[in-house]
């Protein structure tokens, strides 16, 4: 028996004060990155034989809080249950906080994780081109937290979650992008454990709110700034991000759209029209409104093709990709000492940052205060963060130019909510 179970044996067998160890069978299926029933599912959560279960184990959870304490040996779990009420089921992810109970801690503080999960078994009811898109997008958000989160959060000083563990077997996916035709479904054998795991720090004492008011958006809109100063044509950091995150940065991109799509722009707006025009009928009768679905459907490639720049252009950085409210943690509004938490890097890739703002506006904030100025003023609001968190000695980011990105991301994520219409 290896130490760290042991230690368990005696913790449990001693009572003493720390609570009975529960593993409850909805925590074990929480864990469980790939179809277990076996039966002995609780001897092997306690003694998880490193990488190559299936299962997430005490022992992994003890090198998690390891890994973020930048400490060896790491506390030692003992127990772990699923936080009421945190846990989160959707059909393409699966998500908790997760409370651990340390060996001998003294200071009776409960320890917190996120988990996220994500696997084809679970999506087995979908189409395998669903459910390839939705595996990149968790492909793409591990290799973030592997590969690029710690040089981005030291270099602007960007808030992000830090990784305890990131574990997946992708291998199904082979090395096509997000945006890559489907090809042909792989064996179900080796669907049954494709999968991915995270667990990531918790954003403890932030909250959360939609939409934003126009303080609580200048707040997002300055983490989303140091966010994109840190990748500010860094060609070396890009070059890297368009090969292993997504080429075109964006949940929206067109590139990793379904052609498709574009044909159902004009019909969509045509029933959005008949549909709200008699509650505006004025804004609804004129000639440029009416024929938006038209425009849209003339125009969006090329608008598209604006917002792609490759890893060596200028003003290219690091796009966020999904830049929502609920994708920022915001700190006490009475608070001024700690910044934004930006999550969530499943559609992060090269881009222009404005990408990022359009849709945080458009997507995060309501249209009263976006009236009266309000919208130049959150744009001037991450200009302005932007050139602080770049620095004196950065190249100039031309007003006239900013507003043409911003002006044209704006067209393309209405692109894309039209075409959801």
């Amino acid at each position: 028996m290896l130490r760290r179970e042991k230690n368990v044996a005696a913790a449990i067998a001693n009572g003493g004060r720390r609570r009975e160890v529960v593993v409850a069978v909805r925590t074990k299926l929480l864990l469980n990155v790939g179809v277990d029933t076996s039966g002995d599912w609780l001897w092997r959560y306690f003694t998880l034989p490193k990488s190559e279960s299936k299962v997430i184990g005490l022992i992994d959870l003890s090198q998690a809080l390891a890994a973020l304490d930048d400490s060896s040996p790491g506390p030692e779990v003992i127990a772990v249950e699923v936080l009421p009420g945190s846990e989160n089921k959707f059909p393409t992810s699966h998500s908790a906080v997760l409370s651990l109970s340390l060996l001998d801690d003294s200071s009776n503080l409960s320890r917190t994780l996120f988990i996220k999960k994500v696997t084809a078994a679970a999506m087995a009811h979908k189409p395998w081109a669903d459910r390839r898109r939705t595996l990149a997008y968790i492909r793409t958000e591990m290799r973030f937290y592997q590969e690029f989160a710690e040089a981005l959060a030291s270099r602007a000083g960007v808030r992000i979650p830090r990784a305890g563990i990131t574990r997946g077997r992708l291998e199904a996916l082979g090395d096509s992008e997000v945006g890559d035709p489907a090809g042909e479904e792989p064996a179900q054998e080796v669907l049954r454990d494709c999968g991915a795991i995270l667990l990531l720090e918790c954003a403890e004492g932030y909250e959360q709110m939609s939409p934003l008011p126009p303080r609580r958006a200048e707040a997002a809109l300055a983490a989303a700034a140091r966010l994109h100063a840190a990748g500010w044509e860094q060609q070396e950091l890009l070059q890297a991000a368009a090969g292993r995150l997504q080429r075109h940065g964006g949940s929206f991109a067109l590139s990793i759209r379904n052609p498709k799509e574009l044909t159902k722009l004009r019909g969509n707006w045509a029933r959005f029209v008949d549909t709200f025009g008699p509650l505006a009928p004025e804004l609804f009768a004129r000639p440029s409104v009416l024929q938006l679905g038209d425009r849209l459907e003339a125009w969006s490639g090329w608008v598209a093709q604006q917002l792609s720049p490759g890893p060596e252009a200028a003003c290219a950085t690091i796009v966020h990709g999904d830049f929502k409210a609920m994708n920022v943690f915001l700190p006490p509004d009475s608070d001024d000492t700690r910044q934004a938490m930006l999550i969530d890097f499943a559609s992060t890739g090269v881009g222009y940052g404005m990408a990022d703002v359009a849709m945080h506006l458009s997507h995060s904030v309501a249209p009263a205060d976006l009236a009266d100025g309000g919208e130049e003023r959150l744009l001037d609001a991450y200009l302005q963060a932007l050139e602080v968190a770049r620095g004196n000695e950065a190249a100039e980011y031309p007003r006239e130019l900013a507003l043409r990105h911003y002006r044209l991301a704006v067209v393309d994520y209405g692109r894309f909510v039209v075409q959801l219409c």
